[in-house]
C-alpha cells in the first residue's frame, strides 16, 4: 500500500494500530526535516543580509570618498578660475568696457587727453586742456586727474573724475564754458550782453596802470571772415586767444558757443595732424593764417564727429559729436566767420583795439599784475 493511501486511512481513522504507527513515524520524520530546512533558510538569509549591509557600507564609503574628491576638484577649479580672472583682469576688463588708457595717437599721452583737448578748445575759451592721469582700479573702473591751464594766469588746475564701466564722470569745474552773455551777438536769445561799450570802456581803461595784463571778450558789430580777423590781428600789439565762430543763424545761436584757439601753443599732436590736417596750426606756417584757422576749426569738428562714441560716454557732453556735425554742415555752407574773440593785452593795447569801428565793446574777465623787474 502506498503512503498516500495509508495517510488517507489515517485521516479517516480506518487505519489499523500498526498503520497508525507507521504514518506517525513518517510524520515525525517530516517535521524534523522541515525544522532543519527552516533553520538553514534563516542562516542563509542572515548571511545574505550581512553581505548586503557590508556592500551598502562599501558603496556609502565610496560615494563619500568620491564626494570629497569632487568637492576638492571644484575648489581647485574655482581657485584656478579666480586666479586667472585676477591675473587677466586688465585684459578682460578692457575687452568688455571702454579703456581710457588707449594710446593710438601718441605714445607719450593717452587718447583721452586729445579727446578732452579738442572738447576744451572748441567750447572752453579761457582754459587749455593739458593732460589726463589715469589710475586703474580694476573691472572697468579708473580714477582720473584732469589737468587744465588758465590762459590768463598760466596757472594749472587739477580736477578729479572717474570711469565706471564705460561711463566717464568729470567734475563740473572741468567744463569751463564761456560766460553766457560775454559777446553782444553770440547769445542773442539770452537778453542783454554784459559787454561794456567801446566809449565807456576806453574811458575806464585810461585810468589803469600799464603793468596790468588783461583778458577780455571782444564783441564785433558784424561777423568777420577769417581774412578780416587776420588783418585786424596784424595791426594789434596784444594777442588773440579763443575765437568764437558763428555756428548757426544769429537768432538761434547754439550752446555751448564754439570756436578755436588762434594761438598754437601747447602739446604738438603730430600724429593727430596726419589724420586731421591742420589740427596743429604750428605745423602749417607756410599757409596763410586765415586759411589755417578755417581748416583748423574744420579739423576739430571732424575729429569730434569721428569720436562721437567717446563724447557720448562723457557727462555733460553726450551730444557733442552730433552737435559738431550740425555745425560742420552750417560752416561748410556759410563759411567760418566770427562774432567776437578773447584778447590779451595791456590797457593801452585794449584801447587801441577799441578804435576799430567794428568793435562794439569788451567784457574783462581777468587781469594779472606784471610789474617789470618783479
Amino acid at each position: 500500500m502506498t503512503f498516500r493511501k495509508l495517510l488517507e486511512k489515517y485521516k479517516n481513522q480506518t487505519a489499523t494500530p500498526e498503520e497508525r504507527k507507521q504514518v506517525e513515524a513518517e510524520l515525525e520524520k517530516y517535521n524534523a526535516l522541515t525544522e532543519y530546512l527552516l533553520e538553514q533558510d534563516v542562516d542563509m538569509e542572515g548571511e545574505d543580509l550581512a553581505g548586503q549591509q557590508e556592500e551598502l557600507q562599501k558603496i556609502d564609503r565610496s560615494m563619500k570618498k568620491r564626494g570629497r574628491r569632487i568637492i576638492a576638484i571644484a575648489v581647485v577649479i574655482a581657485c584656478v578660475v579666480m586666479g586667472a580672472l585676477t591675473a587677466f583682469q586688465p585684459v578682460i576688463s578692457k575687452v568688455i568696457w571702454y579703456d581710457p588708457t588707449e594710446r593710438d595717437f601718441q605714445q607719450y599721452s593717452y587718447d583721452i587727453s586729445c579727446h578732452l583737448a579738442v572738447l576744451a578748445e572748441l567750447t572752453m575759451p579761457e582754459v587749455q586742456m593739458e593732460s589726463v592721469m589715469i589710475t586703474e582700479k580694476g573691472w572697468g573702473q579708473y580714477d582720473l586727474q584732469v589737468q587744465q591751464r588758465e590762459w590768463s594766469s598760466g596757472e594749472y588746475l587739477w580736477e578729479d573724475g572717474t570711469v565706471t564701466r564705460g561711463k566717464i564722470q568729470l567734475k563740473s569745474n572741468v567744463y569751463q564754458y564761456s560766460v553766457i552773455n560775454a559777446f553782444s551777438r553770440g547769445t542773442a536769445e539770452f537778453g542783454n550782453s554784459v559787454m561794456t561799450e567801446s566809449a565807456e570802456a576806453k574811458a575806464a581803461l585810461a585810468d589803469l596802470p600799464e603793468y596790468m595784463q588783461m583778458e577780455a571778450y571782444v564783441s564785433l558789430g558784424k561777423d568777420w571772415t577769417m581774412e578780416e580777423l587776420e588783418n585786424f590781428a596784424a595791426q594789434q600789439e596784444g594777442y588773440l586767444g579763443w575765437v568764437g565762430v558763428r555756428t548757426s543763424t544769429e537768432d538761434r545761436q547754439l550752446l555751448p558757443l564754439m570756436g578755436f584757439d588762434a594761438d598754437s601753443s601747447g602739446y604738438i599732436w603730430d600724429h593727430v595732424d596726419e589724420a586731421y590736417p591742420f589740427y596743429e596750426l604750428s605745423m602749417h606756417e607756410d599757409v596763410p593764417l586765415s586759411e589755417a584757422w578755417e581748416k583748423h576749426f574744420l579739423a576739430l569738428l571732424q575729429y569730434s564727429v569721428d569720436h562721437g562714441d567717446f563724447y557720448a560716454r562723457l557727462n555733460q557732453s553726450n551730444n557733442h559729436g552730433s552737435t559738431c556735425q550740425m555745425v560742420q554742415e552750417y560752416v561748410t555752407e556759410n563759411g567760418v566767420k566770427t562774432y567776437g574773440f578773447l584778447y590779451y593785452g595791456t590797457p593801452a593795447e585794449m584801447r587801441k583795439l577799441l578804435e576799430n569801428e567794428d568793435v562794439e565793446g569788451i567784457y574783462v574777465t581777468d587781469y594779472q599784475l606784471r610789474v617789470p623787474g618783479l
